[in-house]
């Protein structure tokens, strides 16, 4: 009765290793290290000189709605707001015409300029930005929001 049990682990151990062998090489199949083929980004993009890629979150809303929320990429060895607000505007489909005054403040966006009572506010971390827009840097997901609001 011995014997049979050892008969029967032997195959058993076999299958085992065999599995085990066919997991590990479908596990290292599945890891490219970033190396592969990734997904081709087809959303905003800014393309300027250089080779970093900064993706940032960019919401854009007026008094009552939100007008633009995406990831905008910026392919800039320099990126700043500026690049990715031009980003928006440049893209056809899904974007909105943006201006900025000589001062590098925002004063148009899409159909809605400032007025008397209302401005374009930019925050960057939910902090108010007052810097010239296209001197201002960007990081990687850093979330960047234009808002129309009271001006005071």
């Amino acid at each position: 009765m011995h014997q049979y049990k050892v008969k029967f682990t032997k195959p058993c151990y076999g299958c085992l290793i065999v599995f085990i062998l066919i997991a590990l090489s479908l596990t290292a199949c599945g890891t490219n290290k970033g190396e592969g083929i990734a997904p081709e980004y087809n959303g905003v993009k800014y393309t300027g000189q250089g080779t970093l890629e900064t993706k940032v979150n960019v919401v854009i809303y007026n008094e009552d709605e939100v007008l633009f929320l995406q990831t905008v990429k910026v392919i800039d060895d320099h990126p700043t707001v500026w690049k990715a607000l031009q980003a928006i505007s440049d893209h056809a489909e899904q974007g909105m015409t943006i201006e900025k005054d000589q001062k590098g403040q925002i004063v148009k966006v899409d159909e809605i300029e400032n007025n008397q009572t209302n401005q374009w506010k930019l925050f960057i971390n939910n902090v108010i930005e007052d810097g010239d827009i296209t001197n201002i840097g960007i990081n990687e997901e850093q979330p960047l929001t234009l808002r129309y609001t009271a001006d005071s």
